[in-house]
């Protein structure tokens, strides 16, 4: 025991003096976006032509039923793994695939929607941007009401998955979705590990404080917690998204995954993953009670349609104290729905 937690300081200190570990989004003042990283080269010799930047694209859908062939396979490791930091924010080109994928165009938004009542404008979270989008979102869904209408346009739950991707920068909460993603290159500024057994679990020091304190309030209550996932890179996360669980709403897509921002943690109980097989009371009591530490339950059985991930009830995630109890206390089960009644406190505008 005292080796390992030898050896766990040890690697605390590495990632300490580790200089090269890209800067984190939440650096940078709320208001201002994050410039990406630029290297210096040579200037070209008077008989050389500097290489222009490849031009932005909309990046397809990639929410699809099969198990990708080995040239798709190498292609995601392309595009979501190896990108070259100068062009951290600019989306590279989509290639030539034999799959039938999505893309948006703006001429959906041609066709005449009525617009929705006039005194919903004076909700506090109505984005005026977005009213053509309020519309025409109210006309292909008229059985929500208009507050779902207007938030799940705020948040970007109205367009298919993987489509219309936005980059997030700010990071109260660091909202990751199938439509929003980290910026390419992120690394969390700082990792701890989760406690001193395992050293390759490791997490924002936030999050394993909190943990640390909802573990304690477990065991005070008779209830033993530990953790089985934490951080993972951008390379693990295409491991697993190429190796299958995209499939069925179990693995997210690299830089679309929470686990890469640190704050996210699997949670094993007594009989396993924690609730895998069904409500234990240990689970019962995490749900009751992770909000008082800062977590949410991130992904559950009625919010799937929404973030597109199956019921895991193990797994949570750290959005501090403030947030997790204004969502206890409002009966807000998706962070997607606080960040669309909340729009200014997370994102730019749409």
């Amino acid at each position: 025991m005292l080796l390992a937690a030898a050896a766990c300081v040890g690697f605390a200190v590495f990632i300490l003096l580790d200089t090269h570990v890209p800067t984190r989004a939440g650096d940078a003042p709320a208001h201002l976006p994050v410039a990406a990283t630029v290297r210096e080269t040579p200037p070209p010799t008077p008989t050389e032509t500097p290489a222009a930047p490849p031009e932005p694209v909309v990046e397809a859908a990639a929410w699809i039923q099969i198990i990708p062939p080995e040239e798709e396979i190498y292609t995601m490791y392309i595009q979501y793994v190896i990108i070259p930091q100068e062009y951290e924010d600019i989306i590279p080109p989509v290639q030539a695939i034999s799959y039938a994928v999505y893309v948006s165009t703006p001429a959906a938004l041609t066709v005449y929607a009525p617009p929705i009542p006039a005194e919903y404008a004076f909700l506090p979270f109505y984005i005026h941007e977005n009213a053509a989008l309020y519309a025409a979102f109210l006309q292909e869904r008229p059985y929500l009401d208009v507050e779902t209408i207007i938030w799940k346009v705020n948040a970007s739950v109205h367009v298919p998955f993987y489509s219309q991707i936005r980059v997030n920068h700010q990071p109260n909460p660091l909202f990751i979705t199938p439509t929003y993603r980290l910026p390419y290159g992120f690394t969390p500024a700082m990792l701890v590990p989760v406690n001193h057994a395992e050293c390759h679990l490791r997490a924002t020091p936030e999050a394993v404080a909190a943990f640390v304190s909802l573990r304690t309030s477990a065991r005070a209550n008779g209830f033993d917690l530990a953790v089985t996932s934490a951080y993972r890179t951008a390379r693990r996360q295409s491991e697993l998204w190429v190796g299958g669980g995209r499939r069925d709403g179990r693995v997210a897509r690299p830089y679309h995954s929470e686990h890469q921002t640190g704050r996210a943690l699997d949670l094993w109980g007594p009989g396993g993953l924690l609730d895998a097989s069904g409500p234990s009371p240990t689970g019962r009591w995490v749900a009751d009670n992770v909000h008082y530490h800062g977590f949410i339950i991130r992904y559950r059985a009625e919010t799937t349609h929404i973030t597109g991930y199956i019921h895991e009830p193990w797994h949570i995630t750290y959005v501090g104290a403030a947030i997790a109890m204004y969502m206890h206390n409002n009966n807000i089960i998706s962070l997607e729905e606080f960040v669309g009644r909340n729009p200014g406190a997370a994102l730019p505008q749409v």
